[in-house]
């Protein structure tokens, strides 16, 4: 189970996070890339990093590894396949998810 820094959560709760995903076969091949978008409304050990998705305001779940979201540099960011344009976010994060043989994501 990851620690999760107080400090650091309260300071991510309110801003907005991007992400990217990347699922991988159990051969490490990319069988599909998502884009995710939204503001953070809790952070937990339980569910991890929640947002409230800017596509659709549904609660989206990000591991709660908290280093591993990185201050992003103001701009324009265009998610294509969300079909947005966020402004200015405030982090910037990817992940790959590895599949046992035979999922699919």
């Amino acid at each position: 189970m990851t620690d999760i820094d107080p400090a650091k959560a309260h300071a991510m709760i309110g801003k907005t996070v991007l992400a990217g995903i990347t699922y991988l076969d159990a051969d490490g091949n990319a069988l599909e890339h998502r884009q995710l978008a939204g503001e953070v409304l809790r952070i937990n050990a339980e569910e991890g990093v929640v947002l409230a998705s800017a596509l659709d305001g549904q609660d989206v779940f990000l591991p709660p590894t908290l280093d591993h979201y990185t201050p992003a540099a103001p701009g324009d960011y265009t998610l294509r396949s969300m079909g947005l344009t966020i402004s200015d976010p405030d982090y910037l994060c990817t992940w790959d998810v590895h599949l046992a043989r035979g999922n699919d994501p």
